[in-house]
């Protein structure tokens, strides 16, 4: 299977990042989807807007549901209110539903419990915030009676909203593998799991064990790395922490997605952090929200 395939299937197996309520959750509409039809895959660096290019697909080989609008703008008197990622009918429940989608990877840097102790690689996201423009404002939209009107208008009515999300969250190296998961109590305990750790600690994993690492482009952040994938990533390769050993002489000086290979199978996923990102994450999540 393509890489593409991987994800389209990726999207439909892999638990939710978020524990949903029944009315919230897209589980139901998921579970009717399946890989039919060639993958019209439009050029992007944006992992969020290749997420949404996939779901755009299965809905759109999906027999019980009619797309009526994907990425709709809300502009009315020339002001931006926000956007519906997906709108659906639901033949089989005769009702429209708006669908929001979420892709996130957040590294633990806090205590684990809090929704604000977690932060993107970037470091621009930060769980809480997403969260909360999540459930607070993007699922809301249509409660605005203007932009009710300016829906009605188009001849759209939505009568349920759900979320889709997806991801995986990185825990602190120790903790990853002592199995000792923190998290908050609005995340799905079936969640994705990884680990981060620094360039510096990662050397003394690397060498200790059989493991055979690669560094993951945002390609491959999704499903799983096939062994005929292999080819295709760099190698990180045990000679160079021979050689450097020391963080400040690797020459990959910034954060990485790498993930360890033994044989065929995928084993683990991890971020790799620099100091300097990891003072700056610490920073991050002390700011008020």
């Amino acid at each position: 299977m393509s890489r593409y395939q991987n994800d389209l299937a990726w999207l439909l197996q892999s638990s939710d990042l978020l524990a949903l309520s029944r009315r919230h959750s897209t589980a139901e509409l998921v579970s009717r989807m399946s890989l039919r039809g060639a993958f019209d895959y439009k050029e992007t660096h944006r992992l969020g807007v290749y997420f949404e290019q996939l779901w755009q697909h299965l809905t759109a080989h999906c027999d019980s549901l009619e797309v009526t609008a994907h990425n709709l703008q809300v502009i009315i008197d020339n002001h931006t209110f926000g956007e519906f990622d997906s709108i659906l009918y639901d033949k089989v429940f005769d009702c429209s539903i708006h669908c929001e989608l979420a892709v996130k990877f957040y590294l633990q840097v806090g205590q684990g419990d809090n929704l604000s102790d977690w932060v993107g690689p970037n470091l621009r996201d930060r769980f809480d915030s997403k969260y909360h423009r999540l459930f607070s404002h993007q699922m809301k939209l249509s409660d605005d009676l203007a932009i009710k009107d300016w829906l009605r208008q188009q001849d759209i009515y939505i009568d349920e909203k759900k979320v889709l999300t997806r991801g995986r969250l990185f825990y602190p190296l120790e903790s990853f593998i002592e199995e000792d998961f923190a998290y908050p109590k609005e995340v799905n305990s079936k969640h994705l799991k990884g680990f981060w750790t620094t360039w510096q600690d990662f050397a003394h994993l690397q060498l200790s064990s059989d493991i055979e690492w690669f560094l993951l482009p945002k390609t491959y952040w999704l499903s799983d790395v096939t062994d005929e994938e292999k080819a295709e990533l760099k190698v990180i390769d045990k000679k160079t922490f021979l050689i450097h050993g020391h963080n400040e002489r690797y020459p990959f000086q910034k954060i990485q997605q790498v993930v360890g290979m033994r044989g065929a199978v995928e084993v683990m996923r991890g971020f790799i952090v620099t100091e300097d990102w990891l003072e700056k994450a610490e920073a991050r999540v002390l700011q008020p929200s």
